[in-house]
């Protein structure tokens, strides 16, 4: 009964014409495994997508949530999904359910990982973390500034507060810290990454050709406002470039490496708009509004997807959609 209202068509008919057209576009990373990190829960995911269906949402691609903007119709409640990456859990499970369910998915891959077999630097953190055996480290000894004495206990706060620390310094000092925890952590010995293996490019074509849209990351998944100008065309050249070689008819949208805020700026902007891609995706939490789209479409925010259904739901109801326009 309360999913039947939060997805009643009339009632967001309403809003949109009343507020502008207010669509979810959700963000998924890694499903639920033994990787440590938080994971989408596949049979949630699964029963979510199943409601939507049967409540009249429509899937849309983000390509085509860009592209026809100025034309959609204001009577369906669309929803977007996104994933960020490219590892072999996300094209093995997750993806396979949005696509078992047309949701019509955009995988947005970090093209060193899938091409070079390289793990960014936050997943050289996370694989760190979760290898050691230490109770403790200290941080203030690495540069990061707060307490000196960082516990490493609780590996999921761990990996946060550093990766938090990490993504504000600019690429060469990044490295050399990631390099510098693993060392002080591990010493030389090496680190388990089974749980951090990349997809491939065949895999990747085997998805695409039953509905999945391939777009990019960039190369490393630095944040693009720790890197030059130079180093910003590198990155989306490059990785751009490595995706047309290996996927037909990839994304015209950029996925920002980390999203947030203080991860890009209008360089990035203005570099990615040169690069020929007709919008680019934030993690900041928000709804894709067309008249907010319209005067920027090089930052628009999406929701992570909640871990229940309930929430997810909320997320995508007309009344969610009202209270943040308040």
């Amino acid at each position: 009964m309360i999913h039947s209202l939060f997805l009643s068509k009339g009632l967001n008919w309403l809003l949109n014409k009343a507020l502008s057209q207010h669509i979810c576009i959700f963000t998924l990373h890694r499903p639920v495994g033994p990787h440590g990190l938080n994971g989408v829960d596949l049979t949630m995911l699964e029963g979510f997508l199943r409601l939507l269906r049967r409540h009249g949402c429509e899937f849309i691609s983000v390509d085509d949530l860009f592209a026809k903007r100025h034309h959609l119709n204001p009577a369906k409640n669309y929803v977007c999904f996104t994933v960020d990456d490219g590892y072999q859990d996300q094209s093995e499970s997750l993806i396979p359910i949005l696509l078992k369910y047309d949701a019509r998915p955009t995988l947005f891959i970090i093209t060193d990982l899938i091409d070079k077999q390289t793990l960014p630097w936050d997943a050289q953190i996370a694989t760190t973390i979760r290898a050691t055996d230490h109770s403790e480290l200290d941080a203030g000894a690495l540069g990061v500034p707060g307490e000196r004495i960082l516990s490493l206990k609780d590996k999921r706060h761990a990996r946060r507060y550093l990766s938090l620390h990490a993504k504000r310094l600019e690429r060469n000092a990044r490295q050399a810290f990631t390099d510098r925890l693993k060392h002080t952590l591990c010493g030389e010995a090496d680190i388990d990454t089974r749980h951090f293996e990349p997809t491939s490019w065949q895999r990747l074509n085997e998805l695409h050709k039953e509905g999945l849209t391939v777009g990019t990351h960039t190369c490393s998944h630095s944040p693009l406002s720790t890197l030059s100008k130079d180093d910003i065309r590198q990155e989306l050249s490059d990785s751009l470039a490595v995706v047309k070689k290996n996927i037909p008819s990839p994304s015209k949208i950029f996925c920002y490496p980390v999203g947030m805020k203080e991860d890009f700026d209008e360089r990035a902007a203005d570099i990615i708009k040169n690069q020929g891609f007709i919008g680019a995706l934030i993690s900041e939490p928000g709804y894709f509004v067309s008249d907010a789209v319209e005067k920027n479409p090089f930052a628009v925010p999406r929701l992570s997807l909640p871990a229940t259904t309930n929430t997810a739901v909320r997320y995508t109801s007309w009344m969610e959609k009202l209270r943040a326009v308040q």
